[in-house]
């Protein structure tokens, strides 16, 4: 049963960077109406969890969507 369990582990955890990602775009575009689509891809190539969860909560915080688009970017300058 081991086995069945790290499955539905995994279902999990890819369900909930689906659910963050989908989030992240839904708050983006609300606030700011269009995203580029280098954006989208952008955020759908995410795939830290652990990312993921306080990136959502910057949405709410950056005044604009290069604002946003420099977090992602400082991120993966960081992470090379």
């Amino acid at each position: 049963m081991e086995f069945l369990s790290t499955i539905g582990e995994i279902d999990q955890e890819i369900a909930a960077k689906q659910t963050y990602r989908q989030s992240i775009l839904d708050l983006l575009e609300k606030r700011f109406n269009n995203l580029s689509e280098t954006l989208v891809k952008a955020i759908n190539k995410i795939d830290d969890l652990v990312w993921l969860k306080p990136l959502n909560l910057e949405t709410i915080t950056v005044s604009s969507v290069s604002e946003f688009e420099e977090l992602i970017n400082r991120r993966n300058s960081t992470n090379i």
